[in-house]
């Protein structure tokens, strides 16, 4: 028989997930054991801010199949490389949401998609595929610089806030 757990996403609508599944989430997995929450929808786990609706949906479909053992490194591919295929606004909010969690094998495979839309761009470009505002001093400018792949958590987090 299956055992479920309440989240509470930061809108206040509250979920039962599979525990399973959502123990795959080290802050939750440390809610449940550490804390004792979760077990019913009075105490459900509240979630970080940057976790909405939309987002756990995606966290929890990430899980449920990384959970399961006996995936091949085919499988596992496959499936991240179909995961990823979303707008990069999604994929931002996904980066952070992930984080929030302390989910670092999605922060990894989101930060590498996003590392890889980035990769070679000048900052005119990255400006333009992420709607930022141009802020380079003039010297940054005429030297030509690029941003570096490094730049991905603070452009996610840019974006989403």
């Amino acid at each position: 028989m299956k055992s479920y757990i309440w989240l509470q996403t930061a809108d206040g609508s509250i979920q039962q997930v599979e525990q399973e599944v959502a123990m795959f989430c080290p802050l939750i997995c440390h809610e449940v054991m550490q804390k004792s929450m979760g077990s019913s929808k009075k105490h459900a786990i509240s979630l970080p801010q940057r976790v909405n609706p939309a987002m756990l949906s995606l966290i929890l479909e990430y899980c449920q199949f990384h959970q399961v053992l006996g995936h091949s490194n085919k499988e596992c591919k496959s499936f991240d490389e179909k995961f990823i295929r979303m707008d990069t606004k999604r994929l931002c909010e996904l980066t952070s949401a992930a984080d929030s969690l302390q989910l670092k094998p999605l922060v990894d495979l989101t930060s590498c998609a996003l590392a890889r839309i980035i990769e070679g761009k000048t900052p005119e470009e990255i400006r333009e595929i992420f709607h930022l505002p141009d802020d380079l001093t003039e010297v940054a400018v005429t030297s030509g610089a690029s941003l570096s792949v490094s730049c991905v958590n603070s452009i996610c987090l840019f974006i989403y806030f």
